[in-house]
């Protein structure tokens, strides 16, 4: 057997409060009834000719016992039943309360001759006071010392349980509570019954609106709209708009089909189940019952009438226990906080079949007020649907708190990691950095040294030899304080003058005539890096033209234009072919657009057999 969760408190709270609500309800009655006589009635009974008599005949009469319901001696009989009540008041006069619980359809009252009550019509369409109790206050001279006699007329239709109610004599207090219960069982909770049903169909309805795939709160919502109008027959008084109370029954039996058939269909989609062929069957029973009951003629209608509220009736009481078996079955459905109310509906509705079929001697119906119970276990069902769903917000809020905990802790391990990597990525980058500005600087150097000791090492002086040592020194000091001093901007045409003279001596040995033009940049400043990366452009530039060329002429242009500095390097040696690809080239030509890039300038090669040139344009922040 599956395990079962434990109920919820409040479920099982409600669960028990309801059946005893539904137990005080049943035994009510008995312990009203239960209150001593004042006296000891003797009541009889006797037919009328016609429905407009308004005394009743002379004999006839029958003794009775209340309740009576005059069905069963003499069937079929539709009309006028007089009952006569008489009991012995003592001499001493005093107040005595009178009870009348009900009768059933319509009728008057006399006490002694005197008239004291009657209802509006006493013929078709018949006042429909079957579910009104009645109470008065006797005192003298209404009573009189000796008999006194209570006559009741009733008019009624035998297929509705036409007859009289009990009627109880007793002290004023005692009969006046007797009927404030009977009241409220009767009317009060009837009518309290069906507004709270319209203001739950209302709620389910505006539910279902909100949230369509949840087809039982609309099913819900018309079953509250269907069993509103069939529990409307407790308190209707009069069988409007209809001409009789056969039609009345008719409507009331229709809605009652239609309920049944709504409540299959509820009571599936609650357990998030469809079953074609049972709700198609239930469609089919309830469309035969509401054809025959409005095709079938006056005399047959009332058995017709009986026949489908049974069909209804024990339609709703399997509903119902289908849907207990079903919870006991199934742990997790919704079906399980629902089972116990709708235990007390199905008690409730085989108590009123039976009160139906007279089996039970009453004329008090509970299935209206059990409905209570139901909309009570919907609303407490509801209510658990909504703390769970809470529940499942707090358990997602502290899921979602951890993961974003886990989060951030991850988080945090990359940014370290990718700390670590951009550290790393800087020192090689400064390693490349150095490389390039010492293979563009220092190593530029070398090789026109190297160079000048190949072409005449005989003719190489002391002190030429000392120069050029110095002109290393002094270069690798350029990337020394370059790399290691961040002291502010400097005057370009500072840092570029050691340079123009290095190169150009440099270049004059090696036979390379180089000619400078530089203009407009006596107040550039600019930022270190820049400086240097612009010097070692020209000096990888020049370096080339001394490496690979031929040349015999170059020319070197550093001018300002607004805010645009340009560089150019032009001589007159063999060329090459010019490949577009970054990757084309020696590593003298991929430092230079490497540079070209890192200052963020625009890098201009051309070359041909006697012509090649380099061009940069360097756009300028307004403040250089």
């Amino acid at each position: 057997m599956p395990h079962r969760e434990p109920l919820p408190r409040a479920w099982l709270a409600a669960s028990i409060g309801a059946v005893l609500f539904f137990l005080l309800l049943v035994t009510g009655p008995a312990l009203a009834r239960a209150q001593p006589p004042a006296a000891e009635l003797h009541v009889e009974a006797v037919r009328s000719p016609g429905w407009d008599d308004t005394a009743p005949p002379a004999d006839g009469w029958t003794p009775v016992t209340l309740p009576d319901s005059w069905a069963g001696r003499w069937p079929g009989f539709d009309g006028v039943v007089w009952y006569r009540l008489t009991w012995e008041q003592p001499e001493q006069l005093r107040e005595v309360g009178l009870l009348l619980h009900y009768l059933n359809m319509a009728g008057a009252v006399s006490l002694n001759g005197t008239p004291i009550s009657r209802d509006e019509s006493l013929v078709e369409p018949l006042t429909r006071a079957w579910n009104t109790p009645r109470y008065w206050l006797l005192a003298p001279p209404l009573l009189q010392s000796g008999t006194n006699t209570l006559q009741v007329r009733v008019s009624g239709l035998s297929a509705y349980q036409a007859g009289l109610g009990p009627v109880s004599l007793g002290t004023p207090a005692a009969m006046q509570a007797a009927f404030t219960y009977e009241h409220i069982v009767r009317r009060d909770l009837q009518v309290l019954g069906l507004a709270v049903s319209a203001a739950v169909s209302a709620l389910f309805a505006a539910l279902w609106l909100m949230r369509r795939r949840e087809t039982a709160y609309g099913w819900f919502a018309v079953m509250d709209v269907l069993w509103l109008l069939f529990g409307y027959n407790q308190i209707a008084t009069s069988p409007w708009p209809f001409a009789s109370n056969h039609s009345w029954q008719a409507l009331n039996t229709s809605l009652l089909l239609v309920f049944s058939a709504s409540y299959v269909v509820f009571a599936l989609r609650f357990c998030d189940r469809r079953m074609p062929r049972l709700e198609l069957a239930a469609l089919l029973v309830t469309l035969a019952g509401v054809l025959d009951l409005w095709l079938a003629n006056g005399p047959g209608l009332p058995l017709h009438r009986a026949f489908w509220t049974l069909v209804g009736g024990l339609m709703t009481i399997a509903v119902n226990s289908a849907s207990i078996v079903h919870a006991w079955r199934h742990p997790g459905s919704p079906m399980r906080l629902l089972a116990p109310f709708m235990a007390v509906s199905a008690v409730a509705g085989a108590h009123d079949l039976l009160v139906f079929t007279q089996v039970i001697d009453s004329n008090v119906y509970y299935t209206t007020i059990s409905s209570y119970l139901l909309l009570l276990g919907m609303a407490l069902t509801q209510a658990g649907r909504f703390v769970q769903s809470l529940k499942r917000i707090e358990n997602f809020n502290t899921e979602l708190i951890e993961e974003v905990n886990a989060a951030k802790a991850e988080l945090a391990a990359t940014l370290a990691q990718q700390h670590a990597l951009e550290l790393a990525h800087a020192r090689i980058g400064e390693r490349v950095n150095l490389a390039s500005d010492l293979h563009d600087g220092l190593g530029g150097m070398l090789v026109g040294s190297i160079a000048t000791l190949e072409r005449k090492p005989e003719n190489l002086s002391a002190p030429e030899l000392l120069a050029m040592l110095k002109r290393l020194r002094d270069d690798l000091r350029l990337i020394i304080d370059a790399t290691g001093r961040h002291d502010g901007a400097r005057a370009f045409g500072e840092l570029l003058a050691p340079l123009r003279h290095r190169t150009s001596q440099l270049l004059d040995a090696n036979g390379i005539d180089c000619r400078w033009q530089v203009s407009n940049i006596e107040m550039l400043e600019l930022p270190p890096s820049q400086s240097l990366d612009l010097l070692r452009f020209l000096q990888e530039a020049l370096t080339n033209v001394l490496k690979h060329s031929a040349s015999r002429r170059v020319d070197v242009a550093v001018t300002r234009t607004g805010n645009e500095l340009q560089l150019s390097v032009r001589d007159d040696g063999c060329g090459f072919v010019v490949d577009g690809a970054d990757k084309g080239g020696g590593a003298g030509l991929r430092s230079l657009r490497a540079r070209a890039r890192r200052l963020g300038a625009d890098l201009q090669l051309h070359s041909r057999p006697g012509e090649t040139q380099l061009a940069l344009r360097l756009p300028l922040a307004s403040t250089a």
